[in-house]
């Protein structure tokens, strides 16, 4: 089965976006579809778009397959999307997992309100926990390179004990956070990526509102991740993720097929080739 996608990312988080609104899937195996397509184009996960109850709508898929509730990532990506192909309004609402989401583009920026940080809870003297459609684990320390994010955050993840303490046994995302000039510096330790990814737009959301408890810094605030920067605000007591998204190219994928790749290499379209409008 061939299936085309358009790949696009978020301050370097990747993913594919399948319109389903143009070739509907139902009754077919996302995850299954996923991983193929995900393993096939270097993406950490995939978007699929639609229409639900009149609304725009995305759900999230990760790299191995896991659906989440939420991905602040790819929900900009999905705004971006629908923005340049169907919804001519520059503020509008989309639904997720995790609820529906007001969302909203201002030129090559795009904004989307992940509602209330929530389950809030410092679990140790460096250590804290929150909910922001996703769960994520803080670490606050000195800065820290990529192999030993990997390594702990790995560990952590993993850490049954700690899973279970709060209220997530599948699994947590673990964010290492520092203060820099520009505000805090973030590493992600993603849950169904299994890696330190370039960027996570629930991962920045959580650290910036541990930040703000724990240092007294007021939202906004800039983080900067491997990928790039995202503003997090708070409005009415929502956090609110913004920065740029980029197009990345039309790609084709297969699924169920003697395809080990993609007709169009990975290599045609690398992380750090894009755009910011849709061609």
């Amino acid at each position: 089965m061939r299936i085309g996608a358009m790949k696009m990312d978020g301050c370097g988080n990747s993913f594919l976006v399948v319109d389903e609104m143009k070739m509907p899937l139902a009754g077919l195996d996302r995850s299954a579809i996923s991983r193929a397509l995900a393993n096939q184009h270097d993406t950490d996960g995939v978007l699929y778009v639609d229409r639900w109850q009149g609304l725009p709508a995305m759900k999230i898929f990760d790299r191995d397959g896991t659906e989440e509730t939420m991905c602040g990532n790819g929900l900009r990506c999905a705004t971006r999307y629908f923005h340049d192909t169907c919804i001519p309004e520059r503020r509008f609402s989309i639904l997720t997992g995790d609820g529906e989401k007001a969302v909203s583009v201002r030129e090559n920026q795009v904004e989307v309100n992940l509602g209330e940080a929530r389950d809030y809870r410092q679990i140790a003297p460096h250590l804290h926990y929150v909910f922001t459609g996703v769960p994520h684990v803080v670490v606050i320390g000195d800065e820290i390179d990529l192999e030993s994010a990997r390594i702990l955050g790995k560990s952590l993840r993993e850490e049954k004990s700690l899973c279970e303490f709060v209220g997530h046994p599948e699994g947590v995302n673990v964010n290492f956070i520092w203060r820099n000039a520009q505000g805090i510096a973030v590493r992600t330790y993603e849950v169904g990526v299994e890696n330190v990814t370039q960027s996570c737009g629930t991962g920045s959301a959580a650290s910036a509102y541990v930040a703000s408890r724990v240092f007294g810094t007021a939202l906004p605030v800039i983080t900067v991740s491997p990928g790039g920067e995202l503003e997090i605000r708070a409005v009415d007591d929502q956090l609110t993720i913004c920065g740029i998204t980029r197009y990345q190219g039309k790609v084709t994928g297969f699924v169920n097929a003697a395809h080990p790749k993609s007709v169009a290499p990975v290599y045609d379209w690398p992380r750090n080739y894009a755009w910011p409008g849709m061609l």
